[in-house]
């Protein structure tokens, strides 16, 4: 289906908007720093998660 100039879908119109807003150095330089930044992010979450739950008193998840 041929995309109309005149009436361009709303997603089109914005994707000027999105492309200016991607910035190169917001993602990591390689696969491999882009796990280890996911194995910190998933070992912070844990700790906070475990901090909570002592703070409520909820003992250890398993």
């Amino acid at each position: 289906m041929p995309i109309d100039p005149d009436d361009p879908p709303i997603w089109l119109r914005k994707l000027h908007v999105t492309a200016a807003q991607i910035d190169p150095s917001d993602y990591p330089a390689t696969p491999a720093e882009g796990i280890l930044q996911v194995c910190r992010l998933s070992d912070a979450q844990l700790a906070l998660m475990k901090a909570f739950r002592k703070s409520q008193g909820l003992g250890e998840s398993r």
